[in-house]
């Protein structure tokens, strides 16, 4: 039995009754995630399209969800962090083994954001090292990676802590929003 399994050390009775908790958890922990994605990937349609009101709106309403003292943040921000990733890890997949367009686009975008999306970037990329067994990454690719995003956690403080208001929320999903667009952007265009 693996020290994560929520029955490690626990009496035989109590061992499954810890994992039926823990799945309930999770079930409800990606329940969050899955519906303020499904919020901010509509509010990046908004904004796309010059509705900003309607983006305002869905952001407002990712950042209501309550903090999650299980996660460590707000399902809103975790959504908006997740879209991010999910970009970039994206493009590294289907990006051929010898074309580093997916970084430095990555890159690029790096280098014209601030505040949250910047420290979040930073981290986003830095997991790729940290997640070695999963990326295969040239020795180019790390050494980039290392130099131009440094040695970030593998989750950024992005400010969405317990006494984080809704409003402050707001702002750093905006600012994660407006990353997942210059990407999402830089990607098109490099294709």
């Amino acid at each position: 039995m693996h020290r994560h399994d929520p029955a490690y050390g626990k009496r035989p009775e109590f061992g499954e009754l810890a994992r039926d908790a823990g799945r309930v958890l999770n079930e409800r922990m990606l329940d969050q995630l899955d519906g303020s994605m499904n919020l901010l990937t509509k509010a990046i349609a908004r904004l796309d399209a010059g509705e900003s009101e309607q983006a305002d709106r869905l952001v407002a309403r990712a950042a209501m969800l309550p903090y999650d003292p299980r996660e460590l943040g707000s399902p809103g921000v975790r959504g908006a962090a997740q879209i991010v990733y999910d970009l970039v890890s994206d493009q590294f997949e289907v990006s051929a083994d010898d074309d580093s367009r997916w970084l430095t686009a990555a890159v690029e975008v790096y280098s014209s954001v601030i505040g949250p999306a910047r420290l979040n970037l930073e981290s986003v990329m830095h997991s790729f090292l940290l997640q070695d067994d999963l990326f295969a990454l040239s020795r180019v690719e790390q050494r980039l990676i290392r130099k131009t995003f440094g040695h970030a956690p593998m989750e950024a403080e992005l400010g969405d802590g317990p006494e984080a208001t809704p409003a402050e929320r707001a702002v750093v999903i905006v600012s994660l929003l407006g990353s997942a667009r210059a990407l999402r952007t830089a990607y098109a265009a490099g294709a």
